[in-house]
């Protein structure tokens, strides 16, 4: 009896020291998931609750205070920083202190999935002023609704946000769905390079869940003290247009390329003025820069749109200059360079193109009139040798056979030839002959003067094959009307 009248009076003496009574919501708890932590006591003594410990281990999200009269509720949100056995520090000192309280952070639970991260840069270790990618990879079940996190301003490096994306992957033989966010990182000093990101915010059936982010540590190499400010570090990349063949005189002609790489605005505009220098042609109009979207959204390289102008001052071949773009190749650690695509164009002047369809034109036009009247030419000759053996079979005697041949000419309106020899010789003039039209003029005068007989069927069927044979003379249709 007396033994337990001395614990008991024990326990209630160190109920007293400890004047702050302090209980967790749960002992069990996943990674990422809160933890509610209730402290009770004097009001004045909660106000003044030193909570530096708890940080250690755990992040205090939020924390709420209630109070009656000089009593009070201090409620903490806690996120745990790490898994395994934590627990929660005493807190406060003297007679107004806590007890310490275990609880046990696990990888996952029923509700919380595990989660893996990783954080990495491509390339691993980057030169400065060489654009950098950084890539934070969230590995789940595809159950949590991730916040993208923002990356810290630092003096060691420029950055700017990427695109994002999600895919499923498989990852230690498992499969999940990877959440992954990009930047662009541009290292602007030598050394470590150390970025403090906050922690990462997912929801799920609309609880917020936070978990610690991995540590985001990079190294980056100096570059050469020689290696000049607007010369970029990585190799670039060149989509040229293609130019025209042919480009009037007196017209401006325009050429767009773009570059892909670590250049900036002014630097490719002081490049671009050096190249252009002793062109005078290409110095009529200053080139434009401008900044683009790249085609790809999770490229770290700069995307810029060039347009050079040039102003042809004579009619002939002009050339692009020769453009070369120098970077710093990260692999060799030497100046290299890039030479843009050789291209002409011919440069042609309006006035004389024009003169010369005009007078194309005008050939062509004097070629079918021509052409037109040799047609027309052929038409009246056939015509006119359809009319002439038209009239030999219809011929009545010998007599009016002779009169039809002589009445026949190839220009039209010329009066009948006096004698079957005088008809001869003009239409030997007008058309190419043969020895028949001869036989069936001898023919012809041989049955006139009763030389020979010679029957009129016969005498027409000679003079149709003799006529029919005649073709008139090519400069005979320019000369006759």
């Amino acid at each position: 009896m007396v033994r337990l009248a001395l614990a008991c009076l024990a326990l209630s003496v160190s109920h007293a020291a400890l004047a702050l009574n302090a209980q967790l919501d749960r002992k069990h708890v996943a990674l990422g998931e809160p933890l509610t932590l209730s402290i009770s006591g004097k009001a004045a003594s909660l106000e003044q609750l030193d909570l530096a410990p708890l940080k250690a281990e755990f992040e205090v999200f939020a924390r709420t205070l209630s109070r009656s009269d000089a009593q009070g509720i201090l409620q903490l949100t806690l996120y745990p920083l790490k898994s395994g056995r934590l627990a929660i520090p005493a807190l406060g000192s003297g007679r107004d202190r806590s007890r310490a309280l275990p609880v046990q952070v696990n990888t996952s639970s029923e509700f919380m999935p595990a989660v893996s991260l990783k954080l990495y840069t491509e390339p691993a270790q980057p030169f400065v002023r060489q654009p950098t990618r950084l890539t934070l990879e969230i590995c789940d079940d595809g159950s949590l609704d991730w916040k993208r996190p923002a990356l810290p301003l630092t003096s060691l490096a420029q950055h700017r946000a990427l695109g994002e994306e999600q895919i499923e992957i498989e990852q230690e033989g498992m499969r999940c769905t990877a959440h992954r966010y990009h930047w662009a990182v541009l290292p602007t000093q030598a050394g470590e390079i150390r970025l403090v990101l906050p922690a990462l915010e997912a929801g799920k059936f609309g609880q917020r869940l936070r978990l610690p982010p991995p540590p985001a540590v990079f190294s980056a190499a100096a570059v050469p003290a020689w290696l000049p400010l607007n010369v970029p570090v990585g190799k670039p990349m060149v989509s040229a247009e293609t130019l025209p063949g042919e480009s009037p005189l007196q017209r401006p002609l325009v050429w767009r390329f773009s570059v892909d790489g670590g250049y900036s605005i002014d630097g490719l505009k002081a490049l671009l003025a050096l190249h252009l220098q002793p062109h005078r042609e290409w110095n009529a109009y200053p080139p434009t820069v401008e900044t683009l979207a790249p085609e790809d959204r999770n490229s770290p390289l700069n995307r810029l749109a060039v347009t050079l102008y040039a102003l042809p001052e004579s009619a002939g071949p002009l050339a692009l200059p020769a453009l070369t773009l120098p970077y710093f190749d990260p692999a060799t650690a030497r100046l290299e360079k890039i030479a843009l695509p050789a291209q002409q164009v011919r440069v042609i002047d309006p006035l004389w193109r024009k003169l010369g369809y005009l007078a194309a034109l005008l050939a062509g036009s004097a070629a079918l009139l021509v052409l037109l009247n040799l047609l027309h030419k052929e038409m009246l000759w056939r015509r006119a040798r359809r009319r002439i053996l038209l009239a030999i079979r219809n011929a009545a005697d010998p007599a009016e056979l002779g009169r039809t041949l002589r009445g026949f000419s190839f220009v039209q309106n010329e009066k009948p030839a006096a004698t079957l020899g005088q008809w001869l010789e003009r239409i030997g003039r007008q058309a190419r002959t043969s020895t028949a039209m001869a036989e069936l003029v001898a023919a012809l005068e041989a049955r006139r003067y009763g030389l020979h007989f010679i029957a009129l069927a016969d005498l027409q069927a000679q003079a149709m094959t003799a006529i029919s044979g005649l073709r008139p003379r090519c400069r005979l249709s320019w000369r006759q009307q």
